[in-house]
């Protein structure tokens, strides 16, 4: 897939610059916002003055997010992660065991409970002999079978700065997500574009969902959709949820070439030499229903039908349709 995943990045980038201008931009947030791609709530923390550091799905489908204030140099990370069960106590033990095993000497150290977060804290005095008085808060909390963990961080930490870290942990909450369409795919396009296929296949899946039951996306976005959808499953080695994807593209538009592409692609990578041929076929009998600009995509470069290309059938048909196109 990877020719026809080159092609849709132009697609998805235009997407992302409509986002970055508009109610997708997340350059200097007033609120830290991050939640799981599965789940319709998000954990919400108020950070005036802070800069959005990074945010990413880790490989592990952790979500992963990490600002600093400039200006009184506290660091707060934040990580949710998707568990079966999990109970407070569980929580309160692994911050007794982090209390136990800190990577420096430490001080200060003490444990307390609000609402339903547990928190530990403790200051690290000096690092290899050099003064560096670094305070650090951890909490963590179990809810909706996810794993919540929250860092609080402060090098030169004198007692005056408490009210700072006051300020964050208690504005911590969890907020119901409620999403459209066009906000999902924004999202979904940003993690797309950054390579984390895995962590797209959430928000774009969620987007078809609710463009199923109330359609809002224009034409060549719910193409994008589909595709970028479908590829995310077939790059993570998924090929069963990328044929169900295009199968569905392919139900509501049958005309459009590159849902057949795609199917081949897929089929390709199955080593289902008909199939991929009957598909491929299929693609460039619609060829001429391509979007503006978009054009079919060179079959004899792409990775996915390297294979096909020493079977003798599918050489004949390669040729055929090369001397359509």
């Amino acid at each position: 897939m990877a020719a026809s995943i080159r092609r849709f990045c132009a697609l998805t980038l235009a997407l992302f610059v409509v986002a970055r201008n508009g109610l997708g931009q997340e350059s200097k947030p007033l609120h830290g916002r991050l939640s799981l791609p599965t789940k319709n709530w998000g954990v919400v923390l108020d950070l005036p003055g802070f800069r959005l550091q990074n945010i990413e799905t880790k490989p592990d489908g952790r979500r992963y997010m990490i600002a600093e204030n400039e200006s009184t140099h506290m660091v707060v990370s934040l990580t949710l992660e998707q568990v079966q069960g999990g109970r407070s106590a569980d929580c309160n033990d692994s911050l007794q065991k982090k209390a136990k095993h800190p990577p420096f000497k430490v001080r200060e150290v003490r444990f307390s409970r609000q609402g339903e977060f547990d928190f530990m804290e403790y200051v690290v005095p000096e690092v290899n002999g050099q003064q560096f008085n670094q305070k650090s808060i951890y909490g963590c909390e179990f809810y909706d079978n996810s794993y919540i963990d929250l860092h609080l961080s402060k090098i030169s930490y004198p007692p005056s700065d408490d009210p700072l870290f006051a300020a964050v942990l208690n504005s911590i909450r969890i907020d119901r997500v409620q999403r459209t369409s066009v906000e999902l795919l924004q999202q979904a396009s940003r993690l797309y574009l950054q390579h984390d296929y895995k962590g797209a296949i959430g928000p774009y899946s969620q987007a078809l969902e609710l463009e199923k039951v109330n359609a809002k996306l224009d034409k060549t976005l719910w193409y994008v959709l589909i595709d970028n959808l479908g590829m995310s499953y077939g790059i993570t080695g998924d090929l069963q949820h990328a044929k169900e994807t295009f199968d569905y593209g392919v139900s509501k538009d049958p005309t459009y070439p590159l849902f057949y592409y795609n199917l081949a692609c897929t089929y390709a990578e199955l080593n289902d030499v008909a199939n991929a041929s009957s598909y491929l076929k299929k693609a460039f009998e619609y060829k001429a229903n391509t979007l503006p600009g978009e054009g079919m995509p060179d079959f004899r470069t792409d990775d996915s039908f390297k294979k096909l290309m020493k079977n003798k059938e599918f050489q004949e048909l390669a040729k055929s349709l090369a001397g359509s196109s």
